[in-house]
């Protein structure tokens, strides 16, 4: 069996003649070889004779991919972290493993994916989006928290209208949130002369009763006014909700 380096990639034309060192070196050294167990591969004399760094080998009995490092064969690396860096604005503790507890460091700004989380942060001025639409509030509507928290609409009213907290069209509030989780949304309705109120309140498009500030639900709008709801979801169960609300005059 002839020795010498594998011979890395090789690009064969048609009419090329194939050589016994390129079916060697290019073909059988860069396969993975079938062994039925480490034994029997080691005892295949003519493997022994040719080994070569960069070999890979397949044992049946163990299920397992190993290759040869020019010295032994050597399995894939597994096991426990051996060593992290943190970046910046990281903290790690026991960086050696088996189990490292990274932190972020507060007075850093970070971008966390969504299986991140920060408990108990200072949040220092954050900013939120606005739907504002020039929009007489009547029939339903719709806050839509995929987009905003906050909606208003900056034309009078001109019917009673139902208010309703979702995803948005296509996505439930109920999908975006954990049992034990709340948001708060904001609705701006703007009355002139005749006013006018939300006179029923849904999440999902079913009803639901909010707990109102003062112990009672507003039985009129207010004239001349901009009336502005506060409503806390909180989520209880699947597809159930807690809200606290409250209506507040701005004129």
């Amino acid at each position: 069996m002839p020795l010498g380096a594998n011979a890395g990639y090789h690009l064969f034309n048609t009419g090329d003649v194939l050589t016994a060192a390129q079916v060697q070196n290019n073909l059988q050294n860069q396969s993975i070889m079938f062994f039925a167990s480490a034994a029997a591969r080691d005892a295949s004399s003519p493997l022994t004779a040719a080994l070569t760094e960069g070999m890979f080998c397949y044992l049946a009995d163990t299920n397992t991919t190993q290759f040869y490092d020019g010295a032994a064969w050597q399995s894939f690396g597994t096991g426990d972290v051996t060593g992290l860096t943190a970046g910046s604005g990281i903290t790690i503790a026991s960086p050696g493993g088996p189990v490292p507890t990274i932190s972020i460091d507060t007075a850093t700004t970070v971008s966390l994916t969504a299986s991140q989380t920060l408990t108990n942060k200072t949040l220092t001025s954050p900013k939120e989006t606005v739907d504002r639409t020039a929009t007489a509030t009547a029939t339903t509507v719709n806050v839509d928290v995929v987009t905003s928290s906050v909606k208003i609409h900056t034309l009078p009213a001109t019917a009673n209208f139902t208010l309703n907290v979702r995803g948005n069209s296509s996505t439930t509030l109920d999908s975006l949130m954990a049992v034990g989780e709340q948001l708060t949304v904001v609705f701006e309705c703007l009355n002139g002369a005749t006013p006018y109120y939300a006179t029923a309140y849904q999440v999902d498009g079913n009803a639901v009763t909010p707990k109102w500030l003062g112990g009672s639900a507003p039985a009129a709008g207010n004239a001349n006014s901009s009336d502005v709801y506060t409503i806390t979801v909180v989520k209880i169960g699947a597809g159930s909700f807690t809200c606290l609300a409250s209506l507040n005059r701005f004129a």
